[in-house]
C-alpha cells in the first residue's frame, strides 16, 4: 500500500492553517530523485502553478521577484520565493521550484 499525507501545513508558531491541500506541493521523493544532494528535511516546495491565494497575493505583490513568505496570523516568517535566481540544488543538476516553506518553521502533515 502506498503511504499518504495526512493533515495541513500550519505556522509552527501560532498553528494557523497556512496549506489546507497538501497536493499543491512538490513529493520530496520526486525532487530527491533528481538530485542526490538534495536535503527533503528542510523545505517544502509548492506546485508553482497551485499556489494559495495568500501566496499569489504576495508573489504578485512582489511583482514576480523575490521575496519571504510571512504567516498571516502572526507574522513569523515560514517561507520564502524565488523567481528570479532559478536556485539550484547543491549539485547543480536540478532547477528547485521557486516557492517553499522551510520545515523548522511550519508544521507538516503526517504520512499514513
Amino acid at each position: 500500500m502506498e503511504s499518504q499525507f495526512w493533515g495541513y501545513i500550519k505556522c509552527h508558531k501560532c498553528r494557523h492553517i497556512l496549506l489546507d491541500d497538501i497536493n499543491k506541493i512538490y513529493s520530496s521523493e520526486v525532487i530527491h530523485s533528481e538530485c542526490d544532494s538534495y536535503d527533503i528535511k528542510k523545505f517544502i516546495y509548492l506546485l508553482e502553478d497551485n499556489l494559495p491565494i495568500w501566496i499569489k497575493l504576495k508573489v504578485e505583490e512582489e511583482q514576480w521577484t523575490k521575496g519571504k513568505l510571512h504567516c498571516e496570523n502572526c507574522g513569523s516568517k515560514v517561507g520564502t520565493f524565488d523567481f528570479i535566481s532559478g536556485r539550484k540544488c547543491d549539485c547543480g543538476k536540478s532547477v528547485l521550484p521557486p516557492v517553499h516553506f522551510v520545515t523548522s518553521q511550519v508544521d507538516r502533515p503526517i504520512k499514513i
